[in-house]
């Protein structure tokens, strides 16, 4: 009976192949892959802040997090399984770079044109979700929770966010892997689904996901009603400090750095160093 996965070596091996064909895709196509993922990725985060803005009353934090892990982990089926290009799992190119298969400059350019993709995917859904009023539902309450999430990773230390960015994408490089190794549709789906789930309850932060997820509080705080609900909840807080400055620099800039430190070190090089090295000394 052929078995329905690959075992670690075989799915190690398989990613250099795949970081050549990556390298050598025409810059359209790179683009419109990864516009296809921050999409993916939004439409993920939206479901979340949807479906949770309200649980944590009923729940509590614990389980409420659990959900919203749980139908965030639609992002990598959409990514991994209907295809696309997204920037934390291409970290994993450090496999083939490590190999001497790609030069640095092939990473480097691969990485910024899929980071660029990605972040207009993610503001096409913001634009999608502005022009459809969601965020005024349930009483402005979504809305409400959409700038709630954002203040929060918009006040995160550097090392914070930074190590938070490394725990998410230490877990989504291993979904990737996992996905690899699947021979089949359903075991691939679980086998991404698993990590993700795991990364967002634990509370980790992903780069692309916030893309999304801050543009979103800052664009929901200028709806009187929804800074209106916000104040009610959060009397402490000062929206004024949810800005562009705070998400590029408290947040966007060491969850991407996390993000690359753990796919590109703990699961690519690490990976390379168990499976592949050897394999090509021998060869």
């Amino acid at each position: 009976m052929a078995k329905n996965f690959l075992t670690p070596a075989e799915t190690a091996q398989s990613f250099i192949a795949v970081g050549d064909y990556k390298t050598k895709m025409p810059v359209t196509k790179i683009l419109v892959s990864s516009f296809l993922a921050g999409a993916y990725i939004a439409f993920a985060a939206q479901l979340m802040t949807t479906v949770t803005h309200d649980m944590v009353g009923y729940f509590g934090v614990g389980f409420s997090s659990f959900i919203g892990g749980s139908v965030f982990g639609i992002a990598l089926v959409l990514v991994l399984v209907a295809g696309s290009d997204l920037f934390t799992g291409n970290t994993l190119l450090s496999m083939g770079w490590l190999n001497n298969n790609l030069t640095t400059t092939q990473v480097l350019n691969n990485w910024f044109l899929v980071y660029v993709g990605n972040f207009i995917g993610a503001l096409f859904l913001l634009w999608m979700m502005f022009s459809s009023d969601i965020w005024s539902g349930h009483g402005n309450e979504i809305g409400a929770h959409a700038v709630a999430i954002a203040y929060k990773k918009t006040h995160l230390t550097f090392m914070e966010a930074f190590t938070r960015g490394i725990g998410c994408n230490w877990l989504v490089c291993l979904a990737v892997v996992i996905v690899a190794a699947g021979q089949d549709t359903m075991g691939k789906i679980i086998g991404a689904w698993f990590p993700v789930m795991a990364f967002i309850a634990s509370g980790f932060e992903h780069c692309v996901a916030n893309m999304f997820i801050i543009p979103a509080g800052l664009v929901a705080k200028l709806n009187p009603g929804v800074a209106e609900v916000v104040a009610t909840n959060h009397p402490t807080w000062d929206l004024n400090s949810l800005n562009f400055y705070s998400f590029f620099v408290n947040n966007l800039v060491p969850v991407t750095l996390g993000n690359i430190f753990s796919g590109a070190v703990l699961v690519g090089g690490i990976y390379w160093f168990l499976y592949v090295r050897d394999a090509k000394v021998n060869s």
